[in-house]
């Protein structure tokens, strides 16, 4: 299980050399401080309703993007689960050391499937998720007026995450258990905007985990974001730290 980890992980750090490198004409690093909190509602044996929020600052608690998600899940069976459809909405803000010169939020709808699995002591998540991205378009005027189209930046995007995570005190997960935590996440992105067609943004956690309980669990650890911009020649290393807190909720269960 050991070998196995290693070479998750170095997959991982050789991807992260990858792109960290990828040729463009201004890179810049620079720090991020991320949280977030999610929960699932489950409403049936076989359905929950998914609820996410996204908290994320750079260079010094800059506002950087907040973001709120949902989506009704569908338990395919103990190890698949499928959104059908789901809803993003995402606040932008001007920060760090390449500030767009408009902020532009965007509409988003998303599907999604989620596979689990465990090899002795090692359990895996894999998630691969489809997005449909709904911008707003707007323009600075020549007399500094800023003017739009709505929402009508038509973009695409696919991502993928794979997760590790290994309970140190118990066999598996559970009640009062310390587990390490490692995922990577890639994403592609096309439409007639995007001209960068590789992976143009990568997000790599590895940090330390604790389940209080069947329900609710914490995350935190360090995070590394490469994030190319979509004119092709701007680039972010964000380099900092993240806390996820889960807290779900289970209305299925026996009175």
């Amino acid at each position: 299980m050991i070998k196995l980890s290693s070479l998750v992980l170095l997959g991982m750090l050789t991807t992260i050399s990858v792109f960290s490198q990828s040729p463009v004409s201004k890179t810049v690093n620079q720090s991020i401080e991320w949280s977030s909190i999610n929960s699932t509602i489950k409403v049936h044996k076989k359905i929950g309703i998914y609820v996410e929020g996204n908290f994320r600052f750079a260079q010094n608690l800059q506002p950087q993007q907040n973001q709120f998600r949902t989506g009704v899940e569908f338990s395919l069976s103990k190890r698949f689960y499928f959104i059908p459809l789901g809803y993003v909405y995402t606040w932008n803000y001007q920060y760090g050391k390449q500030p767009v010169s408009i902020v532009d939020n965007e509409h988003r709808i998303y599907q999604q499937i989620v596979y689990k699995n465990a090899i002795g002591r090692v359990f895996m998540q894999n998630r691969l998720r489809l997005e449909e991205r709904f911008l707003q378009d707007r323009h600075i005027l020549n007399d500094g007026d800023i003017t739009g189209n709505g929402y009508t930046d038509d973009r695409y995007r696919m991502r993928y995450r794979g997760m590790i995570n290994v309970p140190l005190n118990h066999p598996k997960i559970e009640a009062n258990t310390w587990f390490v935590s490692v995922w990577d996440e890639l994403f592609i992105s096309w439409g007639k905007k995007v001209t960068y067609h590789l992976p143009d943004q990568n997000r790599l956690f590895a940090g330390m985990g604790y389940q209080f309980n069947k329900l609710t669990s914490v995350q935190f650890g360090g995070i590394y974001q490469m994030l190319k911009k979509s004119n092709n020649a701007q680039q972010e290393n964000n380099y900092g730290g993240m806390i996820q807190l889960t807290y779900n909720f289970d209305f299925t269960k026996a009175k």
